[in-house]
């Protein structure tokens, strides 16, 4: 294939989207949906959709929502006339599927309103609930092509990979502390942490360096909250439970309820917290060593516990205490490494070691706040004792959401609407402005191509005021690229931090990159003004219990993302051969070469599909781009590791591949060439027990294994020739591994006037040669 025929595919597809899509709305019954004769026209699972990751909790809480009327993400189809295809939204899909077809039972963990359900499969549900879920509607967006017989399969992929990536890669899902912030937003205690915080700028600094390690330029306090919330009852959590991470952050969920509900001043629970921070942060402030967060986290944790239980702490500020404290933790610097930090064992570790000096010291035995085997009957306790009663359809009926259908409303009538003071854009549970440059470029992008945006979900308070609940950032991006201000939250007019933003990284529509809204001809201003927004208004009038904030998690709430630069991300973009290839090759040897086993116990999240494409990457890298550095070395707490030093140029590259067809020849090249490594690897190892014949060669000590172990283990073998490749034995491998990883571990010999970087550059070097 020429240059020039490349050239008028990437024409062709970009004439397709500005001329012959076909987008259309409408709901479903998930009766309908799932019936017979949808089933049979629907794929679920085209090869560049990820797997199905959600576990049990997840898809406890997406059937929740379900039944409690919440409306979730459309379904985006391809509609190629014989066959539909899910391009997004299999997870919300499958998990339906899974649930009508009795594969799993809902978890209380994923209950927050119906916990009454829980172990119910859809067979065990009353008959009316069954009823309710069956004629729930799903609202579908589906994409077709019209009038254009010319178009091939690789074409057609290439379209359908597009409209998945525009909605996976559009609005960043919330973090764990933007959730809490909208959970905790009416909480009385977390109140009065705020405003503590308000007005102790220099104590939230403290924080911050001491423990959460937030910029200083970041004024967002949600992760620093989230951070005193859970050391309020970190005390009552015993840390060998906590270190499994099994039901963590419910169970903290849980005692800061308890805690809560319980407190009758939360003005003095507030200062007692502040006032062991500060105990806490004076004291690690007077130790003989370099600020870490660990031994900061596990000594605010012992003082928490033993000012809970009364203990005078006069020796804290002892001299001696102080050198006591400093000489020992000095001697296990060890224990607090950063490495493996989140690993059961180290958290326990390092709680032990500081549990048994302050122990020592003030005569308390820590013992049962390290190990507690009562705390799980203590636990179900707590939780509500009336889940195990039946969900009655009325206590239902109440919670359920009462909404209408969307209205559709021009882009010009809701950019008015929004600069008076009947509209609230960030109510007190959003989020601050996250959205960049090229996310609201591709929104823009989308209105002009007249791409279906999700629904706005506006709520319509007592107040008669419109809170928006979920679609700020697709507002923000529209009155930014206009230009246009909006009412804030204290009634002054503002503009968006993206304020007259020009057009960035555009995949089509690339003749408007760079341009801003007064820069386009007028005909697409109009477009773009008279572009329908679909809007869901709740209103409270007729829903007396409804919860704004449950209703912005539910939908904000987006379980395992795709990460950008990933192969999840991968799959769904880059071409078709290459993606099949890498997955043939995974797929060939995953009994023993994997970075993380794939089990029914847990998601697959293509990690070791990831891997194959790395190690190619590198070798391409190395072939074609001998200039380009592709790992990068470097020093960390006392050691040495490495790591792409660019995943976005991963992407950038997997990318061009769909346009160059030398580009693409190349590359193909290395993955194969990745695959005869793989079969190289597999014949020097013990035939018996390939897997943990890979684990000694490359272990640490453990049976984990680490990127920086294979792109060390490939770069051996990639840089000895033909002939030694095939002569080096499995002892002789290990034997130059066991050499690098004492580098890495050791770097003392390296000399401060050589850089990691340079170092390993050299030595893989002289293996070359």
């Amino acid at each position: 294939m020429s240059d020039i025929d490349l050239y008028l595919n990437q024409e062709e597809f970009e004439n397709v989207f500005k001329k012959h899509i076909k987008a259309s709305s409408y709901s479903l019954s998930i009766k309908t949906l799932f019936g017979e004769r949808m089933s049979r026209k629907i794929n679920y699972h085209p090869y560049y959709q990820r797997n199905y990751v959600w576990d049990n909790s997840k898809a406890s809480f997406f059937i929740e929502s379900v039944l409690l009327g919440t409306d979730i993400p459309p379904l985006i189809f391809f509609n190629t006339g014989s066959k539909i295809e899910v391009i997004d939204g299999r997870q919300h899909f499958e998990t339906i599927k899974k649930f009508k077809s009795n594969d799993f039972k809902l978890n209380i963990k994923g209950l927050t309103k119906l916990t009454q359900l829980q172990n119910h499969s859809f067979s065990r549900l009353d008959g009316d609930i069954q009823d309710l879920l069956d004629n729930a509607k799903i609202r579908v967006f589906e994409f077709e092509v019209i009038n254009e017989p010319r178009m091939d399969s690789h074409l057609e992929d290439k379209i359908k990979k597009e409209i998945f990536r525009r909605y996976n890669s559009g609005i960043t899902p919330l973090n764990s502390a933007e959730i809490d912030n909208a959970t905790y937003d009416d909480d009385e205690l977390t109140n009065k942490l705020k405003s503590a915080l308000s007005n102790d700028s220099e104590l939230v600094q403290r924080i911050k360096d001491k423990f959460v390690g937030v910029s200083r330029q970041n004024n967002d306090h949600s992760k620093v909250l989230q951070f005193l919330r859970r050391y309020l009852v970190l005390a009552s959590f015993p840390i060998n439970t906590y270190a499994t991470g099994s039901n963590r952050t419910e169970i903290l969920d849980l005692l800061y309820g308890v805690k809560a509900n319980n407190t009758e001043d939360e003005g003095e629970l507030c200062d007692f917290l502040i006032d062991v921070l500060t105990k806490t942060i004076n004291f690690v402030d007077s130790l003989s060593i370099e600020n870490n967060k660990l031994v900061n986290e596990a000594v605010l944790w012992a003082l928490f516990v033993l000012s809970e239980e009364d203990v005078v702490l006069d020796k804290l500020e002892s001299q001696e205490f102080i050198d006591y404290v400093s000489k020992e933790i000095s001697k296990s610097l060890a224990v607090f490494a950063s490495d493996n930090s989140h690993h059961y064992r180290s958290i326990i570790d390092r709680h032990k070691y500081i549990g048994d000096l302050f122990g020592k010291y003030f005569d308390f035995d820590f013992s049962l706040f390290i190990k507690n085997d009562d705390f799980k009957n203590q636990v179900k306790d707590m939780r509500q004792s009336e889940k195990e009663a039946k969900l009655k359809l009325s206590e239902l009926a109440s919670l359920r959401v009462q909404r209408p259908d969307p209205s559709l409303i021009p882009v010009e009538e809701i950019v008015s609407d929004l600069g008076g003071r009947r509209f609230c854009v960030r109510p007190s549970y959003q989020r601050q402005e996250k959205i960049n440059v090229t996310k609201a470029s591709a929104i823009i992008e989308s209105i002009i191509l007249s791409i279906n945006l999700p629904p706005l979900f506006i709520f319509n308070n007592k107040d008669n005021v419109k809170e928006v609940i979920d679609g700020q950032q697709r507002l923000l991006s529209i009155l930014g690229f206009l230009g246009k201000p909006y009412m804030n939250e204290r009634g002054k007019t503002v503009y968006p931090k993206l304020n007259g933003f020009k057009l960035k990284s555009l995949k089509i529509l690339k003749e408007f990159n760079g341009k801003k809204f007064s820069d386009l001809d007028y005909l697409i201003q109009d477009k773009i003004l008279d572009f329908k927004l679909s809007v869901i208004e709740i209103d409270s009038a007729l829903n007396g219990n409804f919860d704004p904030v449950d209703l912005f998690i539910r939908l904000n709430n987006k379980p395992y993302p795709i990460k950008e630069n990933s192969f999840e991300m991968w799959n769904s973009f880059v071409d078709k051969d290459v993606i099949r290839k890498i997955k043939d090759i995974t797929d060939e040897s995953i009994d023993w070469f994997f970075i993380k086993q794939r089990s029914s116990k847990s998601s697959d999240r293509m990690q070791n599909e990831e891997l194959v494409t790395l190690l190619s990457y590198i070798s391409y890298n190395d072939t074609y781009r001998s200039d380009y550095t592709s790992l990068g070395f470097y020093l960390r707490d006392n050691s040495i590791s490495c790591r792409i030093t660019d995943k976005k140029d991963v992407s950038s590259l997997l990318e061009k591949i769909s346009t160059d067809v030398e580009l693409k020849r190349a590359f193909m090249k290395s993955v194969l060439g990745i695959g005869e490594c793989i079969k190289l690897l597999q014949s020097k190892l013990d035939q018996d027990d390939q897997k943990q014949s890979l684990t000694d060669l490359i272990s640490r000590g453990t049976s984990k294994r680490y990127l920086v172990d294979f792109y060390l283990l490939f770069q051996i073998l990639q840089r000895m020739d033909n002939v030694r490749k095939n002569k080096i034995t499995y002892s002789e491998l290990q034997k130059k591994m066991r050499e690098i990883l004492g580098q890495f571990k050791d770097p003392s010999h390296i000399g401060d006037d050589v850089s990691p970087q340079h170092h390993f550059e050299n030595y893989l070097n002289e293996i070359s040669k």
